[in-house]
C-alpha cells in the first residue's frame, strides 16, 4: 500500500509542477522547411499549443528551403495566424537569406513582420549553443 501511496504522490505531483510551468524558462527554435500546406498547418498547431501550454516561453521559427513559401505575401493562407503569433504571443520569425537568393525572393515579398538572418541553419546552431531546445516543425 505504501508503494502505491508513493507512486501515486510522485506521479501527481509532476502533473502538477508542469501545470505550474508558465514557459518562462523555455527557450525553443523551431526550424521550418516545408512548401506543403499541411505542414503549414501542422506548424500553427504546434506553436498555438506550445504558446498555450507555455505563454512566458521564448520562441523563434526559422523559415529556410521550401518553407519559405509560407511567409511569402503571395503564396501563404496563413499571413493572420503568423502575425497573431508575431505580434500578440511574441514569437520571432526569421527567414534564411540563402533561401532568399537561391530562390530569387526578395524582402518586400515576405509579409512585413518577418524579420531576416543570413544564415538559417546558422541561426539554429547559434540558438542551440545558447542553450535553446530544437523543434524541427512539419509533418
Amino acid at each position: 500500500m505504501k508503494k502505491i501511496l508513493f507512486f501515486f504522490l510522485i506521479a501527481t505531483s509532476s502533473v502538477f509542477a508542469q501545470k505550474i510551468d508558465d514557459g518562462s524558462k523555455h527557450k525553443t527554435v523551431f526550424q521550418f522547411v516545408s512548401g506543403d500546406t499541411l505542414s503549414q498547418k501542422s506548424l500553427i498547431n504546434n506553436l498555438k499549443n506550445f504558446k498555450e501550454g507555455w505563454p512566458k516561453s521564448q520562441v523563434e521559427v526559422v523559415f529556410h528551403g521550401n518553407g519559405i513559401f509560407m511567409v511569402m505575401t503571395e503564396k501563404t493562407t496563413f499571413a493572420k495566424e503568423l502575425q497573431n503569433f508575431v505580434e500578440k504571443e511574441g514569437v520571432k520569425m526569421v527567414v534564411c537569406e540563402n533561401t532568399m537568393k537561391q530562390k530569387k525572393i526578395k524582402k518586400e515579398q515576405l509579409l512585413p513582420f518577418m524579420q531576416t538572418v543570413p544564415m538559417g541553419i546558422g541561426e539554429i546552431v547559434i540558438k542551440q549553443e545558447q542553450g535553446w531546445s530544437y523543434i524541427k516543425a512539419g509533418l
